[in-house]
């Protein structure tokens, strides 16, 4: 069957790349009008920088899903410092596994930077990815709770999850808070859907907490699928770097949220502004789209990219790399991991 695809490659090779030319010359867009060449110099002075990043994997099982979650947050201040945690677990069998998991490497990365940010003086926190795609994600099981049940569990466990929250992150414990409120959850005829509802809560009310810290936190994204320069088509990102292959960036755009109906924090997520632009950090390098939670101009823009260059190689963060490169979580270590724990129940694939 193979063998048939690489024919078909071969066959339809001219016929796709011209496709994909067509698409870019027929874009009634001129990013020369967005773009800003620029000689990013490098700032060499004493700053504080840190980054994080998270990995998460599963194997699933007959019975239930194992998965490991890796997360940590580089500081670098004249020396490098780590904060890291970790978690394993299993976890039934559900429809929304995937986006569960997911919620829980992003309370972990988002605790982490808080830790971080509490013990240590930082100028600029680096987060892989989007912070806004992070928070105007839907809560996956949002429209299969009954109106009733979510106000219930808004009105009687927010608070208490507040609380919680607050003596974790004072005493610099990372990991799902809401956990402790799972024998609660099952005075609801879903206690699953409940628990969900509540961590995706917890994951909005440390975001908040890390949006506080505005002037510090950024996300940065080596891919990116907007379109909020051309309402094209293509990514803007795609179009950018077709466009140009040298250093710059583009004018800074502000966006607002537009997600409506926060079930927390509601007023402060709607009032928040975002700046995102896309850069090169070097000639011929990958282009980079950066989000800031605040209004920023073209001369903020500079330093701060003044600043990461000094910090980089390749046209890429360090810290963002090697905090990558130190939690992700590959197949092998999960295999290795349920060996340790001694599961013997089988997945179901093993007669493949």
């Amino acid at each position: 069957m193979l063998d048939s695809l690489y024919q078909r490659a071969l066959l339809k090779r001219d016929e796709i790349n011209q496709k994909i030319s067509d698409d870019f010359r027929d874009a009634d867009v001129d990013p020369s009008t967005e773009w800003i060449p620029h000689n990013i110099k490098e700032d060499d002075g004493k700053c504080s920088i840190a980054a994080g990043d998270g990995s998460i994997n599963k194997k699933n099982f007959m019975g239930f899903i194992f998965y490991a979650i890796d997360a940590e947050c580089l500081v670098f201040n004249d020396k490098l410092m780590k904060i890291g945690n970790s978690e394993i677990d299993i976890i039934p069998h559900h429809d929304f596994v995937e986006d569960r998991l997911r919620n829980y490497m992003g309370i972990f990365e988002v605790k982490n930077a808080l830790r971080a940010l509490k013990e240590h003086e930082i100028d600029y926190l680096l987060f892989d990815g989007s912070i806004m795609g992070n928070l105007i994600r839907p809560i996956p099981m949002e429209k299969r709770l009954k109106a009733e049940i979510k106000d219930k569990i808004k009105d009687k466990y927010v608070h208490k999850l507040r609380d919680a929250l607050d003596i974790d992150l004072n005493n610099s414990r990372v990991g799902i808070t809401s956990s402790q409120f799972t024998e609660e959850m099952k005075e609801f005829e879903d206690p699953v859907n409940a628990m969900i509802y509540l961590e995706s809560i917890e994951n909005l009310l440390v975001i908040k907490k890390l949006l506080e810290n505005e002037r510090s936190v950024m996300g940065i994204s080596k891919t990116s699928t907007n379109r909020e320069y051309f309402d094209y088509k293509i990514p803007d990102m795609a179009i950018f770097d077709r466009y140009s292959r040298e250093e710059g960036f583009t004018k800074p755009k502000p966006i607002g949220i537009s997600k409506r109906d926060f079930p927390v924090e509601d007023k402060f997520f709607m009032g928040l502004t975002f700046t995102i632009f896309y850069a090169r950090l070097e000639n011929h390098k990958n282009i980079l789209k950066f989000e800031l939670p605040y209004e920023a101009n073209e001369k903020d823009i500079k330093k701060i990219l003044g600043t990461i260059k000094n910090h980089s190689a390749e046209g890429y963060p360090l810290l963002l790399k090697k905090a990558h490169n130190d939690v992700v979580i590959k197949r092998k270590d999960l295999e290795n991991l349920s060996k340790i724990i001694g599961f013997m129940e089988k997945s179901g694939r093993e007669m493949l």
